[in-house]
């Protein structure tokens, strides 16, 4: 009795399919696309989340900045506004002052310049430069793809330079820049290295 009653309901829910075939197609449709909204949602929040925490690690709780001053546009050295000027400069003085507490692991010296890159006559538009020390990667993170980073006996002052891949993709697209001399800020700089910075989702695409 009882497989014939379930024989008997699969035969009429079957009927029913048949006989409302645009009705039924509509409402399987809806179920895969509704599960299937709710896997894809999923599967981005959580990817997100990881980008999220893979962010803050880079700069996170532990790393910590001393700016004269944070511009996120040129500014004229000749002309600063005048809550700039006043404050002092920073120095290798304060650099070593932060290198003698115990806590610190890491610590680094650079200064933040906005020039053009030239190259063959290619030119990027205005980039921002650093002008970094050899622990610039121990405390920013990021992935030298090509060549080598600054050594300790460049900081006194051999014009060599490590290229972003952005800058080295404007600047000589698919070839190879290792050796390369190119211009920044009118100074003639041998490229080194290639390095690919750590991902950032809070910064705004180039």
């Amino acid at each position: 009795m009882i497989f014939h009653n379930l024989d008997e309901g699969v035969r009429i829910a079957l009927d029913a399919l048949r006989a409302n075939k645009l009705r039924s197609t509509l409402t399987i449709l809806g179920v895969v696309i509704g599960v299937t909204t709710v896997m894809a949602m999923a599967s981005i929040v959580q990817g997100v989340r990881s980008q999220i925490f893979n962010t803050l690690e880079v700069a996170g709780p532990t790393t910590f900045y001393v700016m004269r001053f944070l511009s996120q546009t040129p500014l004229d050295p000749d002309n600063l506004p005048y809550e700039v000027r006043i404050r002092p400069v920073l120095d290798r003085e304060d650099l070593e002052a932060i290198q003698r507490v115990p806590e610190i692991a890491y610590s680094g010296l650079w200064i933040q310049l906005f020039e053009r890159m030239e190259y063959q006559g290619v030119r990027t538009q205005m980039m921002v430069v650093f002008a970094a020390d050899d622990r610039y990667m121990d405390i920013q993170g990021g992935t030298l793809l090509r060549g080598r980073f600054f050594s300790r006996a460049e900081l006194a002052g051999r014009e060599v330079v490590v290229l972003e891949t952005l800058a080295a993709e404007r600047l000589f697209g698919s070839m190879d820049p290792l050796g390369e001399v190119i211009r920044v800020g009118g100074h003639a700089l041998k490229v080194i290295g290639v390095y690919q910075k750590p991902e950032n989702i809070f910064e705004p695409p180039s």
